[in-house]
């Protein structure tokens, strides 16, 4: 019989058979498993591991950088301290050697004339700097070690009298290069020296060996067995420096 026109056509519906005892159950089948297995997740670890052990390298380089950058900084403050120093009393502080660090004069510049029976170092207090470089601690103790504070030489001219367009170092400080080769000469000698010893914390090369009587130091580009970082103020500058305060 045909349907007649404007009504739609309703088709029986289809029922699925009844599943009947014992029959199984039956689930659609996934085309990808769910998780990780074993030897996946074993690759994914050593994958991560490489990763970082590639990572580890570059980050201590540009650690060690950026606290030797920060050192360099920090001796430009320390020859710009030293400079203002001596334009405001006409002289060069003379290096601090009190020990104790509960002593008042801790850090603060001996009275003058100095002493350089052992190796001082820089007068922080005397110029409010920092006591130590990027890699130094604090001293607590006097028997503490000296490690990461600046070490300062001074040349006694420059220290005990008002500096003139005519004083002369009479210390001779030496400066020089890896290969022994001077850094330093006559014109241009150096009247204060100040170093940093560096990530190692040890003093390397020339400025292992302390001298009263003949100061040679070493200075240069880091290397395996050297990482100092050393600056220094030489007599024509320092003098130009006075001048242009109107102090001399």
């Amino acid at each position: 019989m045909n349907a007649r026109p404007g009504r739609a056509r309703i088709l029986p519906s289809r029922r699925a058979p009844a599943r009947g005892p014992g029959t199984p159950r039956t689930f659609a089948s996934r085309s990808t498993s769910v998780g990780f297995t074993l030897v996946e997740l074993a690759m994914v670890l050593v994958i991560l591991a490489l990763l970082g052990g590639s990572l580890l390298v570059p980050l201590a380089s540009r650690i060690e950088a950026r606290d030797r950058q920060a050192a360099l900084d920090r001796l430009r403050d320390i020859q710009q301290a030293l400079t203002g120093f001596a334009i405001i009393h006409g002289r060069l502080p003379c290096p601090s050697t009190e020990a104790d660090p509960a002593h008042p004069r801790y850090g603060v510049e001996d009275a003058p004339p100095c002493s350089f029976a052992v190796e001082g170092r820089l007068p922080w207090r005397s110029l409010a700097l920092p006591a130590t470089d990027p890699w130094g601690s604090a001293r607590l103790q006097p028997g503490d070690g000296w490690a990461g504070h600046w070490r300062y030489r001074v040349d006694p001219a420059f220290t005990s009298a008002t500096i003139g367009a005519d004083t002369v170092p009479s210390g001779d400080l030496q400066i020089r290069g890896h290969d022994g080769s001077r850094i330093t000469t006559t014109d241009s000698q150096a009247v204060a020296i100040v170093y940093s010893t560096g990530p190692n914390r040890r003093a390397d090369g020339l400025n292992a060996s302390y001298s009263a009587s003949a100061p040679t130091y070493q200075a240069g580009a880091a290397t395996a067995e050297f990482d100092d970082l050393l600056a220094w103020i030489g007599r024509p500058l320092l003098i130009a420096r006075i001048a242009q305060a109107g102090r001399l």
